[in-house]
């Protein structure tokens, strides 16, 4: 079996010529392992389309108390549990609302411009002695080539000195920042909610149309469109997150 950092030296070397290579995910999977060694950081590479993550750790995980330093995993899920397990209970909730937010402003943008902009926020985690610690956490989304949306995201994670209850999203091109400003109401549309409530109830989409009088595409393009909001991937983890929030009763 290769090794995959044998792999990802290889492609590397290949690459010396300025070109780069046509395997997307294996690309950010490098730039991943890149960011673990030159920032410390836990990075955390998620393919949204197979639902599977790849975690880089860097000397960050030593002080946490995760994996060690230089090690990586993969697991079959776009949701690092281990690592979003160790966050404060009281700060799980604006983290999430703060993420969501950031991915709607990336997915209705309808411009590639979008993806120049990544977020930053702060929440404290527990480290290895369970005490809790500042940490910086980035979030930075990729289109797939040929794609809709959201691809990948990468996610890293580092020390910090304080903890702000505030969230920006940052232009790495021009270097402009806006605030992010959470209105729980704008991230699902009230129609949204509604059919989001009826599917809670065990509506099928069929029922759903017929009760609303609308088609059933109609009903699974507002079905989609929950998803990828909620950054779920089936309609039960979206019901579920919404509840969460406190988006739903």
């Amino acid at each position: 079996m290769v090794n995959i950092d044998d792999k990802l030296n290889e492609k590397l070397r290949q690459q010396m010529d300025g070109r780069l290579d046509e395997d997307e995910e294996l690309k950010l999977r490098l730039i991943a392992k890149s960011y673990a060694m030159c920032e410390n950081s836990i990075a955390v590479l998620s393919n949204l389309r197979t639902d599977k993550s790849y975690i880089y750790y860097g000397k960050t995980s030593n002080i946490l108390g995760f994996e060690p330093a230089g090690s990586y995993e993969k697991i079959d899920s776009i949701w690092e549990e281990k690592i979003l397990n160790r966050i404060h209970l009281d700060d799980q909730r604006r983290r999430n609302l703060q993420e969501l937010a950031y991915n709607h402003f990336v997915t209705t943008s309808h411009t590639d411009d979008a993806y120049e902009w990544h977020m930053e926020n702060t929440m404290r985690m527990a480290d290895k002695s369970g005490k809790y610690v500042p940490v910086l956490h980035r979030v930075f989304y990729f289109r797939g080539k040929g794609q809709r949306g959201v691809s990948y995201a990468i996610c890293l994670f580092n020390l910090a000195t304080k903890v702000s209850k505030n969230a920006v999203i940052k232009n790495s091109l021009t270097g402009e920042e806006r605030q992010i400003d959470i209105d729980e109401k704008q991230l699902l549309s009230e129609r949204e909610i509604t059919i989001l409530t009826l599917v809670r109830e065990g509506l099928s989409s069929k029922a759903i149309s017929s009760k609303l009088d609308i088609s059933k595409n109609t009903v699974d393009r507002h079905r989609q469109n929950i998803i990828n909001k909620m950054q779920a991937s089936n309609m039960a983890e979206a019901c579920h997150k919404a509840k969460q929030l406190g988006l739903v009763e």
